[in-house]
């Protein structure tokens, strides 16, 4: 839409001549049309602001959900540290009185090894003795 007045003069004369709605309709319904639209973006903004308050909001409970599911699988995972080492504590537990128990029965193998090592000496001793008096060879001079 031109506002020369000469192309306005030359468009009424190709045909109908377009003219802007502030000279085609009254001003009350252009008043009306545009409080409407005002209307609207006013609502329109109402809603925008609602959805983020809504989603500030939504994010504050994802923040404290989220910070609730790591509390819980920190504490879960304490309790399964803590189960480990309690139950490695039972083996250690367990394992050294099996060692102490080696440990005695070894103790007790030792002993009756150092008593079967002081017979056979005797034994040898004996058998010596008894082999140089009978034995032609050793015979008193």
């Amino acid at each position: 839409m031109s506002k020369d007045p000469k192309k306005q003069a030359g468009a009424a004369s190709e045909g109908e001549e377009t003219q802007p709605k502030i000279m085609t309709k009254p001003l009350p319904q252009i008043l009306d049309e545009l409080e409407n639209y005002i209307q609207r973006v006013e609502d329109a903004v109402k809603l925008a602001r609602a959805a983020a308050k809504d989603s500030r909001s939504a994010a504050d409970q994802a923040k404290e959900s989220g910070e609730k599911a790591a509390e819980a699988a920190r504490k879960a995972a304490e309790a399964a540290v803590a189960k480990v080492r309690e139950e490695a504590a039972r083996r250690a537990d367990a394992l050294n009185d099996r060692i102490s128990e080696v440990s005695e029965n070894l103790d007790s193998l030792i002993d009756k090894v150092k008593h079967e090592v002081v017979v056979l000496d005797e034994a040898f001793l004996a058998l010596k003795n008894k082999h140089i008096e009978q034995s032609p060879f050793f015979k008193s001079k």
